[in-house]
């Protein structure tokens, strides 16, 4: 951490300071030069003019030194594990004046959200020995800072100021470096991007052995940033596409008419979705697969008729596809158990949870998607994961060699629609890749110019 240390004033001092002997020294003189009768008549009111504006900047001049070289600024980090109290108690606040800030921050923002490593700007004023607390500032959020200052009365006033963002079509176009999520960050996506990305292709990439540094992805987006290239908030993702050992694929957004949201679609205008996903959670590892294993408990080869992934506790678990709980509750060596009744011959069973999602019961309808139970420990199981089944007219199959149809295809006038929607957003990567910015300056960081 480095060292807290007053802001350096030593040269604005001997520049103050020699300024006001100069000031004063012209004082003196021209009061000297009266009194010794040099000047006479409409000279000498005159002088007297002269001399009170002379010694009514030396005083003006030595009120400003004086409250200048009594202010302090301080630039302190958040250490690890410190709170805001801790860090102004660090920083020297007086324990009337930490109470007093803190309780105006905590009307405008909640102080357990400084993270460690931040910066906070602090204001003392000088008085003999002592500092008094005058002022709070630092950034609360990209594009937002919190400041509290010190009013007449001796409290504090804050408030949180929204800095002015700039709209933007960003271009995420990059290889995946130690992973796909950090990467998309640093390139100025935010979390919603790289989960979006993970739901459009979870119904063909198994992210935890499919995606490797060095594969290739791209995200077009709108973006809001700040001031100093921080991502504030960003609106509608236009595109994804994602290249794998697998091979290349790319997905547009489009709204047919008489959808209630946007879906994703190929560039000849097959739907992303499948009839059942192949992953039905989000970033976890595939701990072991379908066939025949050494069992963990049991101690013997036997065939394992499902997927298991391996993810903390609380992790949600979602519905791989559209249907009908059948089964929901304990069942055997499965522990807590949901069973889904799908079309075409299908089920899909998910064992050892920790816990159902609220109103999960049997002969509830689900959708594709949505959030069914949380992982747990349940059942016969060595640790925490999920234990996944697909079934085909009552035999267990493999999820990974899962070959099922795609959902919708658009025709007719939603094709023509969604051609004239492809083509401009085309049109926009074209012009972002022209631009030479393929991965978007984030936060001070540089471009860079990537071959898509």
């Amino acid at each position: 951490m480095t060292a807290d240390l007053p802001t350096p004033r030593a040269s604005a001092r001997k520049g103050l300071a020699g300024l006001a002997i100069l000031v004063g020294a012209a004082g003196i003189g021209l009061a000297l030069a009266w009194n010794a009768g040099l000047f006479g008549g409409a000279a000498d009111a005159a002088a007297r003019q002269v001399a009170r504006e002379a010694f009514a900047r030396e005083a003006e001049h030595a009120a400003f030194t004086e409250a200048y070289l009594r202010q302090e600024a301080r630039e302190v980090r958040v250490g690890a594990g410190e709170t805001l109290a801790g860090l102004l108690t660090r920083a020297g606040a007086a324990r009337a004046d930490l109470n007093a800030a803190m309780a105006s921050i905590v009307d405008v923002y909640n102080p357990r959200q400084l993270r460690p490593g931040q910066e906070v700007s602090l204001f003392f004023r000088r008085d003999g020995a002592g500092a008094e607390l005058t002022g709070i500032a630092f950034r609360s959020e990209p594009g937002a800072t919190v400041t509290a200052n010190r009013t007449a009365s001796g409290s504090f006033a804050a408030r949180q100021v929204l800095m002015p963002v700039t709209f933007e079509i960003a271009r995420v176009s990059a290889a995946v470096d130690t992973s796909l999520y950090a990467s998309a960050l640093d390139g100025g996506a935010t979390d919603r991007e790289v989960a979006t990305l993970a739901d459009a292709f979870a119904y063909d990439v198994d992210f935890q052995r499919d995606v490797r540094p060095g594969d290739h992805f791209e995200l077009v987006f709108e973006r809001f940033y700040d001031d100093e290239g921080n991502t504030v908030r960003t609106g509608d993702l236009l595109f994804l596409s994602l290249e794998t050992r697998r091979g290349a694929r790319a997905f547009y957004a489009f709204q047919a008419p008489g959808d209630s949201r946007p879906d994703w679609y190929d560039g000849d205008g097959k739907s992303a979705r499948r009839f059942l996903m192949k992953t039905p959670i989000n970033g976890a590892r595939l701990s072991s697969g379908f066939g025949m294993r050494r069992h963990p408990v049991l101690g013997y080869s036997r065939m394992h008729r499902g997927t298991d992934f391996a993810a903390s506790i609380g992790t949600p678990i979602l519905a791989a596809g559209e249907g009908t709980v059948v089964r929901a509750g304990p069942f055997s060596t499965y522990g807590n158990y949901v069973r889904i009744r799908h079309g075409n011959g299908y089920e899909t069973a998910y064992a050892h949870l920790s816990r159902f999602a609220r109103g999960m019961r049997a002969g509830m309808a689900v959708r594709q998607g949505q959030v069914i139970g949380y992982v747990g420990n349940t059942g016969r199981s060595t640790g925490p994961h999920l234990h996944y089944e697909v079934l085909r007219r009552g035999q267990q199959v493999n999820p990974m060699n899962l070959q099922v149809a795609n959902g919708r295809n658009l025709a007719g006038r939603d094709r023509e629609l969604f051609e004239i929607e492809r083509n401009r957003i085309d049109t926009l990567r074209q012009v972002r890749r022209q631009s030479g910015a393929e991965v978007e300056a984030v936060g001070g960081a540089p471009k860079v110019a990537a071959t898509p």
